[in-house]
Formats: structure tokens, sequence, C-alpha cells
């Protein structure tokens, strides 16, 4: 599938290349910025992330996108969709640079998300959050998802264990 930019009033949110990786995985490994992922910590970082960096621009069942501001260029997030077979199914993922938050960023990635995946097939989207992160829950309810079910995820080369939500949207 050819993938264009997405567009939203701030951001031009473009397919990641091997240039953009080191900006996400200084996010996701962060521990602030990570905290809430299932990413882990950067001492803890195994082959999987090296794996990743190398083979971002092929499509693994997932599409990764890097979020970069119209009017500085600067990298304010990142974010990725993996459909179901069918492409009626989407689930969503997300994080915004510290830098940026507070400021609608995250908004703004996660309805171009709905859209792409709209256009694409999409019938329900769903995201799955850490239940602590209270911005990020908010952000999913002020774009209308709702909790489908309650469940818990492990932080990866942790014995972190986050109890979480995974949110709804359907798009009929």
């Amino acid at each position: 599938m050819m993938i264009n930019d997405l567009e939203t009033n701030r951001l031009i949110i473009k397919k990641t290349k091997k240039e953009d990786t080191e900006f996400c995985l200084d996010m996701w490994l962060d521990d602030e910025m990570g905290r809430y992922l299932s990413d882990p910590p950067r001492d803890k970082v195994g082959e999987t992330y090296l794996k990743w960096r190398e083979d971002v621009e092929s499509y693994n069942g997932c599409y990764y996108f890097v979020a970069v501001s119209k009017e500085t260029g600067n990298y304010i997030g990142a974010c990725s969709t993996v459909p179901s077979e069918d492409q009626e199914h989407w689930d969503i993922g997300y994080s915004v640079h510290k830098k940026y938050w507070r400021k609608g960023y995250a908004t703004e990635m996660i309805r171009a998300l709905i859209d792409f995946c709209y256009i694409n097939g999409g019938r329900k989207i769903t995201a799955d959050v850490a239940q602590q992160n209270s911005g990020s829950n908010a952000v999913l309810r002020k774009v209308n998802f709702h909790i489908e079910k309650e469940g818990t995820f492990k932080k990866s080369g942790t014995d972190i264990i986050y109890d979480d939500y995974t949110y709804k949207l359907d798009l009929e």
C-alpha cells in the first residue's frame, strides 16, 4: 500500500524512515517518556530494537509514523497502527516527546490515525493504555474512545506490571 503523509493543522505525520529511529527510540526508552509503554528501559534493550531500526522501512504488519512540526520541522512524536487481517480492526499506539506534552499534539496524531484507519477499511479502533497514564486516558476519551475492557501488561525487561484499559472506537 502506498502511504501518503498524513497532515493536521500543525503536523506532518510521515512514514518512519531509518533516520527517524533514533528520535523514536530515545523517546520510547526514556525513563519518563516511556514510563507507561511496554518498551524496556534503555539498559534492557535487546536485538528486537536493533532489528526494528534496520527493518522499519519494510512493512511487517505495523505502520510506523513520526510526527513533525509543520512550522519548525522538529520531531513531535511517533505513532503506529496495526490492522487485522480483514482490515476492519486496527490497533493504535502513540507517544509525544515530553517537550510537547499538554499542547494537543496527541489529539492531532490520534485523529489523523483514525482517518488513516477508516480510509483503509478500519471500522473499529482500539488502544491499550496504562490506567495510571492520566494524560493518555484523557486524550482517548476526548476523541470519543470508550473503555472496552481491563487487563494488564508487563513492561518488557522488567518485573513491572501495569493495569491497563483497552479503549475502543467504533467507526460505523
